[in-house]
């Protein structure tokens, strides 16, 4: 244990409002979440579940998973640390399970080390949390508990998610767009492709710039995406968790995009 302790390294130690997380990192080969690091707190912090019975008994800790992720952005091992109850374990395991990793060829698998992602149960903050997102539990589902963590593409499920809204999508769009000032500024033009998952609550998660624009567009794109509501992908008459692709086009005053 001492030597897995030496062999890592901490990056990211951001406190974030309601709800901590932070990820350890090894010298060599760290995986990626898609999205980077700054897209994983967002994702815990939307999906985090503070188990009822837990909050109930004022149970408390912080729970700690030891990792490693191959090239193909498959886990290959996981330990969930048995220093805080059962079911915070439980709870950061599921949250964890929810991670896409990128692919990353040039990682050289015999040589992964181990990483570590430490989730914070702190009843205050979470209190927090859920007055600023909106929800205690994830919206339209009976038992969070159970979800599953497996996804499937555009082509796997049997009714593909669609946008949900009272107005449609162009509406959506010039009432929420704002083109960044920089781009404006500096007269750019293109296309943002993104990648995310539509989990079975109609929020998107683990949000992955494919193509970028520079500018602001990349950030106004993955905003955009984070306000949007959707039906949830079925698939033998189950909401499942579905990877979609998004493009965004943005046109300066002059300019066009290819």
């Amino acid at each position: 244990m001492k030597y897995l302790i030496a062999i890592l390294i901490f990056v990211y130690s951001a406190a974030c409002f309601g709800q901590n997380s932070h990820l350890f990192r090894t010298i060599y080969y760290p995986a990626e979440p898609f999205g980077g690091e700054k897209e994983l707190k967002t994702f815990i912090k939307q999906e985090f579940v503070y188990p009822d019975s837990a909050l109930q008994n004022g149970l408390e800790g912080e729970a700690f998973i030891t990792f490693k992720v191959n090239s193909k952005g498959h886990v290959i091992y996981k330990e969930v640390a048995k220093n805080v109850p059962l079911i915070l374990q439980k709870e950061a395991s599921r949250i964890f399970d929810k991670i896409v990793w990128e692919q990353d060829p040039s990682r050289s698998d015999p040589d992964l080390g181990f990483e570590k992602l430490r989730i914070d149960f702190k009843i205050k903050k979470y209190q927090k949390l859920i007055k600023k997102r909106g929800y205690e539990h994830l919206p339209n589902i009976d038992n969070p508990y159970v979800l599953e963590s497996n996804y499937y593409n555009i082509n796997q499920v049997d009714i593909k998610p669609e946008f949900n809204a009272a107005t449609n999508f162009n509406k959506f769009l010039k009432e929420n767009f704002n083109y960044p000032n920089i781009a404006l500024q500096q007269g750019i033009s293109g296309r943002v492709t993104v990648e995310f998952i539509i989990e079975p609550y109609g929020l998107a998660s683990n949000i992955r710039i494919k193509e970028a624009v520079g500018g602001g567009c990349n950030e106004e794109t993955a905003r955009l995406v984070r306000l949007m509501k959707w039906s949830p992908a079925l698939k033998n008459n189950k909401a499942v968790r579905c990877l979609y692709e998004y493009q965004l086009n943005f046109v300066n005053p002059g300019g066009s995009v290819r």
